[in-house]
């Protein structure tokens, strides 16, 4: 069932028909992905004297709205690729192309933090990726139920037969299975509502998204993807030499920033350990 409009305040209502608890208000939740460790600093354009702490967060978000949930990014590692212990364990992961090993500390599978704040893969209605890089789709097969929002362009470069630089294949293969709503427009308003578009901001990759989060309490926000990973970057004016395009990178950032202003809107960089570091982690959230 869809509601058109809501009223009243942020009590929540049942909803016979699931059995869930859903809010009246958006809902951001903020889970684990694990952290990339010894990060090429130079391959981001920068060097150890401007930055001290090279580990980069990799965070994914669960937003609760009350039309559905969207999971936006899935990890680094799948679920199943590792055993929870209780302990941060050090995954190593060897990328194909480029050919690398990844050194990635996890502390707690998605599924698992899934599961703490009341919701199972199956109750997602919408899973959306920044874009196809391997720390952005560690969990993308865990949601075959779920709807999934991406550009025909995407799409298709991920199941090609020569597969994108810097992805895992095999943690999104299921996503060919999906259900699947094709984005044309440069911003898709996921709800219907203004409270969370996915807005094109390409160069990283080449049909690379942010989101956008209309939250009561805490305001707006967008994520970033990848337009940045370090905060430096930004200050900086640097982009990843392994941009697909550096100059549309730079353009997109330059979008943003004025939609930044424009909405009057935090930037949250999901790479960047010490900011991430400090935010909220689920079970607690944003509203």
């Amino acid at each position: 069932m869809f509601f058109n409009s809501f009223h009243g305040s942020d009590a929540i209502v049942n909803v016979a028909a699931s059995g869930k608890k859903l809010q009246t208000s958006v809902r951001l939740y903020v889970f684990d992905g694990g952290t990339i460790e010894n990060n090429d600093l130079p391959s981001y354009g920068l060097d150890s004297n401007q930055v001290a702490i090279n580990r980069l967060s990799v965070p994914c978000y669960l937003i609760v709205h009350p039309k559905g949930t969207l999971i936006w990014d899935t990890g680094s590692v799948p679920d199943s690729a590792w055993t929870y212990t209780g302990s941060p364990i050090l995954y190593k992961m060897m990328l194909i192309q480029p050919n690398i090993e990844t050194d990635i500390t996890l502390t707690k599978p998605i599924k698992m933090q899934l599961t703490e704040v009341g919701y199972s893969p199956s109750d997602i209605k919408y899973i959306a990726l920044s874009h196809y890089h391997f720390d952005h789709t560690g969990n993308a097969n865990e949601f075959p139920n779920a709807t999934w929002l991406v550009t025909q362009n995407e799409r298709d470069s991920m199941f090609s037969k020569q597969p994108p630089a810097i992805t895992m294949p095999s943690t999104y293969s299921g996503l060919q299975n999906n259900k699947t709503q094709i984005i044309t427009t440069e911003e898709f308003d996921v709800f219907g509502d203004g409270s969370v578009i996915i807005k094109s901001a390409p160069g990283h990759t080449p049909e690379h998204h942010v989101l956008f989060v209309r939250l009561k309490n805490t305001g707006n926000i967008v994520l970033s993807g990848d337009l940045y990973h370090f905060p430096q970057e930004r200050t900086l004016d640097r982009v990843p030499v392994f941009d697909f395009n550096q100059e549309q990178d730079r353009a997109s950032r330059k979008n943003i920033d004025a939609f930044l202003k424009k909405m009057n809107a935090q930037l949250w960089i999901q790479h960047d350990f010490a900011a991430n570091s400090k935010l909220k982690k689920a079970p607690a959230f944003y509203d």
